[in-house]
């Protein structure tokens, strides 16, 4: 397959906007940018066209998908009732990187929410995939269109680099402002539950709506079924073994790690916050990446997944990179570490 690329980084071109709009409505796949990261969607209403994004990711098929809406009038097809704390997060946070678990109404496909009662639901902050919800009165099933497992992409070019050939089209629209997925959250339990932390933190969320939790697969217990994106499965990980800094006093850790796996120093990375950078020379390593300021983990989170992501195009086979505190953004920061690590801390036994 010959994939179609439509540039809106500058400019929303209104015929390419019918043409992708007329694709997607025909069952065609498209790629396509919000404020979180890059998204791969298909029409709600298309089973046909959902399992062709399964199919282009390799994604499990029990692994839901979320719904992106541009209008608050087309939340009344999808769902059965919209609770009162539903409306203060909408209030707070729509459009934004939020998004909110309901009860699904009953002619909602099984396909897009790999069989749940329960859909996930979203208005992205994004003015291109706005124009095309809005003008096409669509609404898009997508997860972030990369392959399964791999870092979510920020570029069009990280999209490109997984999915050309395997889908219709890919929408330029820029660089991704937040750099790592909506957080979700689930107002179908009888306590609000955070399934994904994001940018938007659970602090943020409890000054809306009172009292949250978080998930226990967020704190160490093992999912048994997701109901959201990001909690069953590896995700958000290089081709590298990556290694969490618990301690960026303790160089000597990293060493002896690097001298018992005989790791090539030359395919080694060091990811670390400014603050720190002079601590790891010792080290050796030519590959240095910088996460900015710890003042600034907003600024971290944005080119996270770009680091892993170029570590991947540098060949790299191991990344050592520093953890942060896990309160407010920190959590998020550190859930999509503990993910592209496997749980991997380098800390003293």
């Amino acid at each position: 397959m010959k994939t179609k690329y439509y540039d809106f980084s500058e400019i929303i071109s209104e015929a390419d906007l019918d043409d992708i709009i007329t694709a997607y409505k025909r069952g065609e796949v498209i790629a396509f940018p919000t404020e979180t990261v890059y998204g791969l969607g298909a029409d709600i209403n298309n089973d046909e066209a959902i399992l062709k994004i399964y199919k282009a990711k390799n994604r499990p098929s029990d692994n839901p998908l979320i719904a992106h809406i541009g209008s608050i009038d087309q939340l009344e097809g999808l769902v059965k009732v919209v609770p009162e704390k539903a409306k203060l997060l909408i209030d707070a946070f729509w459009p934004g990187p939020l998004t909110i678990i309901f009860n699904k109404n009953n002619n909602i496909s099984n396909v897009a929410t790999a069989g749940l009662p329960s859909i996930g639901i979203r208005m992205p902050d994004h003015p291109v995939i706005e124009s095309i919800l809005v003008k096409g009165d669509l609404v898009l099933v997508a997860p972030s269109a990369n392959i399964s497992g791999s870092p979510s992409p920020t570029t069009m070019k990280h999209v490109s680099n997984d999915l050309d050939g395997l889908i219709y089209g890919i929408i330029d629209g820029g660089n991704c402002e937040e750099g790592i997925e909506s957080t979700i959250i689930d107002l179908t339990s009888e306590v609000p539950t955070i399934l994904r932390p994001g940018t938007i933190t659970k602090e943020d969320i409890e000054e809306a709506i009172g009292k949250i939790e978080f998930d226990e697969s967020l704190i160490g217990t093992a999912v048994v079924i997701a109901k959201a994106p990001g909690m069953k499965y590896k995700h958000y990980a290089p081709e590298a073994k990556v290694y969490i800094i618990d301690n960026c006093n303790n160089i000597e850790l990293i060493l002896l790690e690097i001298n018992k796996e005989k790791m090539n120093i030359k395919k080694c990375a060091l990811i670390c916050f400014d603050e720190n950078n002079i601590n790891y020379d010792t080290i050796g390593t030519p590959n240095k990446f910088s996460l900015g300021s710890q003042s600034d983990l907003k600024y971290a989170i944005r080119n996270l997944y770009r680091i892993l992501r170029d570590c991947d195009i540098l060949g790299i086979e191991n990344i050592f990179i520093e953890g942060y505190k896990e309160v407010g953004l920190g959590f998020s920061y550190m859930n999509r570490l503990r993910k592209a690590a496997n749980g991997n801390f380098l800390k003293e036994k």
